[in-house]
């Protein structure tokens, strides 16, 4: 089939004449050569010409934001809408975005997304109905930078093309969703000071079911055949709380019920007609022609009297037949509903119940026979309460109205009796199981028990969903987790830690710290991407360090691993939250600026950090940590992004599959295993032994490695603290010292350079060397120094070298800083 683009050359900053061209595989190219700027948004069966059949249309759905006054509203409002679409399970490399060069953004949501592929004749207004919806269900109706008046019929709408410059001298380049959802527009603007060539992934094909979804039902809605009323059938027949339960239950509908149903859409005429193949699309024995026998052989409007035999509605909506609900004036004052009163009805099948902290509350909803949870003050459930609504009424919900029941629904989860439910992100312990959630559209999640390991739809722990969360792939029966050294820039034993931390990632915690260093090159980013790709996939796999406590807080209470990514060092607040975080610590953080409410917050994270410098000097976040080194990747062995993309979906369920079963084995033996002398984290030690066998282990091997990592730890961490550093250097040679902490601080300051003295690290008073001196003698210890500090009095500093034997004129001790002994 030939299909027909229309191009146009620039006429200023406009379209000139506009032409056709055919299309082909290089309809871009060639429209270029003929010296367009710009090309038609779709492309036609045949030129579209007044009251002529409409063609068949084709093309991508573009979205155009666009604010003159202020850009960067624009671009903060393409990064929502974006982020939205993610909700519909849509991955950010499927999109294109660009920036225009004149105070706008495009993007472009590929039609094979939502399965649109085969075109349509009134594909503009679909288009344009999607669009709005998704806005309305956004911004609620409140002004937005989305420009709807492209979705036109004849022959369209011409956009851009890509690198054509604008009068300013500016150009539309194409950008990244990480250069989008980070940058500024002042920054983004930069970009298009010069043409500029992104690489474009290969269409994945995928389907996001949710996404496609919506694009049939808007198809539907433009397709919907006429009516003889004022008012739509529809709008009143659907009011009816039989014909409602007959179409939220089609695929089990017993045949009673589906008799009565198409006797009640058979007094609807023509209309009755069309939307009983509607409501019977999904039955799983639906075919239009078995529908149409049905409904010859039923005798229209049945009563409700006959119907409330076969299902009681509990309904007074005072008329004998369901069909009269929009027939007469009657009927349809006695359906007619205060706003309230429909807002309230929406909510009738959902379950309310507060969470473990007994503030925050939650709602169970049962579609399609599994269970959803959705948070009651999130976005998410304002916008399903506000599409059901739209659903029911062709309307949009009010805010107030929504608001007003949300609060109706938080006093009614707290107060109501409900009992407290324990609510997880992604990763669930309960009793002798391990749940992980799939997060996709059917809410499934894998159960594993020491029995085996099995996907389960209706799994008995409940899972939230956040923004930005993306699906994991079904695990793989006989995958392996080794899998992922094929993948990993590392050695063999570094390999090894990497696997365990993934396996300890699914334990019940505590979990250590995860460093990867390496120099610049040596793909730290990219590893930390991919690790968390493989549990905890997100559409923002990694983050920049935080700005204060209460940023780390909401990024892992929204998570479950958190990656920080490219640190030069840790701060000293940042190092103490994330000891906390990784061996579980409570946190607060105020509620709302105008009061003095706390909201509170108990979270243990598996945590990834990397960096070019040691990210970890302190020694408690050491203590706790995993240090990985990558070499320098040879540029010859160097992937793109696309070809790495490729190879973990190839490797991922395999993965994903190896560590299922790693955590069966550990499950089974982690009763019967011993460790002896284990070190700092040793439950996720315990774990680890435990599954070796499902691992591939040797026996002993993760032990050795863990034990060799961590003592490289400690040994970096002391190198790393002047004050350790000086008191090694002190008892070098030397079994005890002891004096007062102004006495040991001037025997320190003569053993190191003046300049480590004039340092700001360096304690300029004797309380400052108590603290430091605290932090530093447990990883002393491991050297055989013991530092004893003893309270009250003339507080006492003992000091013994393990190492020395002692002897009697072993002692040191200090006068004017000059030693003796």
């Amino acid at each position: 089939m030939e299909l027909v683009y229309y191009w146009a050359p620039l006429n200023g900053d406009k379209p000139g004449p506009w032409e056709k061209i055919m299309a082909s595989q290089d309809v871009f190219e060639l429209a270029r050569q003929k010296g367009a700027a710009f090309l038609s948004t779709m492309a036609f069966e045949y030129e579209p010409e007044k009251d002529k059949e409409e063609p068949r249309r084709y093309g991508d759905l573009v979205i155009d934001f666009d604010c003159k006054d202020d850009p960067e509203q624009a671009r903060k409002d393409c990064v929502i809408f974006v982020n939205h679409l993610f909700g519909y399970m849509v991955r950010p490399g499927e999109l294109r975005y660009w920036i225009t060069g004149s105070k706008g953004f495009h993007i472009i949501v590929p039609s094979y997304l939502f399965g649109g592929i085969e075109g349509d004749p009134l594909l503009p207004q679909i288009y344009a109905r999607m669009v709005q919806f998704l806005t309305v269900r956004i911004w609620h109706g409140q002004p937005n930078s989305v420009d709807t008046s492209m979705y036109c019929m004849g022959k369209g709408k011409l956009l851009r093309m890509e690198n054509v410059q604008r009068p300013n001298g500016m150009y539309k380049v194409p950008i990244t969703w990480e250069e989008l959802s980070t940058q500024s527009y002042d920054d983004l603007i930069e970009l298009a000071r010069q043409p500029r060539h992104i690489e474009v992934a290969p269409p994945s094909l995928r389907l996001p079911q949710p996404l496609a979804s919506m694009y049939h039902w808007h198809k539907t809605l433009v397709h919907r055949p006429p009516t003889n009323c004022l008012l739509s059938p529809a709008d009143f027949i659907m009011k009816c709380k039989f014909i409602r339960y007959c179409s939220e239950n089609a695929e089990t509908l017993e045949e009673p019920l589906w008799h009565a149903m198409l006797s009640v859409l058979k007094g609807l005429g023509d209309f009755g007609h069309w939307m009983s193949h509607e409501l019977s699309l999904r039955h799983p024995e639906y075919t239009p022609a078995e529908t149409d026998k049905k409904i010859e052989k039923v005798v229209p409007n049945m009563s409700c009297d006959k119907i409330r035999q076969l299902y009681d509605c509990r309904c007074d909506c005072g008329v004998p037949f369901p069909s009269m609900i929009w027939a007469t004036g009657k009927g349809a004052e006695g359906v007619k509903q205060t706003e309230v009163e429909r807002v309230s009805n929406l909510i009738e099948p959902f379950d309310f119940y507060p969470a473990e902290d007994g503030m925050t509350v939650y709602a169970d909803i049962h579609v399609n026979e599994h269970r959803e949870t959705y948070r009651v003050d999130s976005f998410e459930f304002k916008n399903l309460i506000g599409y059901r609504y739209y659903q029911e009424t062709g309307k949009h919900l009010k805010s107030a109205a929504a608001q007003d029941l949300i609060h109706f629904i938080t006093a009614r989860g707290l107060f109501g009796g409900a009992e407290k439910q324990k609510v997880f992100t992604r990763i669930a312990h309960l009793d002798d199981a391990v749940y992980i959630d799939l997060c996709d559209d059917q809410w499934r999640a894998v159960e594993i028990t020491a029995g085996g390991w099995r996907i389960v739809t209706s799994p008995p722990v409940r899972f939230r969903r956040v923004k930005g969360m993306l699906p994991l792939p079904e695990p793989m029966e006989g995958g392996s987790v080794a899998e992922i050294r094929k993948l990993l820039n590392i050695g063999q034993e570094d390999a090894l830690l990497v696997e365990a931390w993934l396996l300890g990632i699914l334990s019940p915690g505590p979990y250590p710290v995860l460093i990867l260093e390496g120099e610049q090159g040596s793909a730290k980013s990219s590893t930390t991407r991919l690790l968390r790709m493989l549990l905890d996939p997100s559409v923002a796999p990694t983050r920049a360090a935080p700005r204060n406590e209460q940023d780390l807080i909401i990024s892992a209470n929204n998570s479950w691993i958190v990656t920080l990514d490219n640190l030069s060092g840790v701060p000293v607040w940042l190092s103490d939250a994330l000891c906390r975080m990784a061996t579980g610590g409570s946190f607060s953080a105020r509620k709302l600026f105008t009061n003095d409410e706390e909201a509170l917050f108990t979270i243990m994270r598996p945590i990834v950090l990397n960096g070019i410098d040691q990210v970890a000097d302190r020694h408690d976040l050491a203590d706790r940590s995993l240090r990985v080194t990558l070499p320098v990747i040879k540029p010859e062995n160097r992937l793109t992004e696309s070809e790495l993309s490729l190879a973990i979906d190839a490797a991922a369920p395999k993965i994903l599959g190896g560590l299922c079963d790693g955590v069966v084995c550990a499950l089974k033996n982690r009763q019967s295993i011993q460790v002896e002398n284990p070190p700092r984290m040793a439950d996720f030690t315990h774990w680890c032994v435990a599954a070796e066998e499902a691992m591939h282990w040797e026996t002993g091997e993760f032990l050795e490695a863990y034990g060799s990592n961590q003592d490289e730890s400690i040994e970096r961490a002391l190198e790393s603290d002047h004050v350790a550093n000086a008191i090694i250097t002190l008892m070098s040679g030397v079994f005890d010292w002891e004096g007062t902490p102004t006495e040991l601080l001037k025997a320190l300051e003569n053993v190191v350079d003046e300049r480590v003295t004039r340092l700001k690290l360096w304690p300029q008073v004797p309380a400052a060397l108590g603290k430091r001196l605290t932090r530093c003698k447990g990883f002393l210890r491991s050297s055989g120094i013991n530092v004893n500090q003893q309270r009250g009095g003339e507080r006492l500093i003992t000091i013994t070298n393990e190492k020395i034997a002692p002897t009697a004129s072993s002692n040191v001790s200090i006068s004017n800083g000059v030693f003796f002994g």
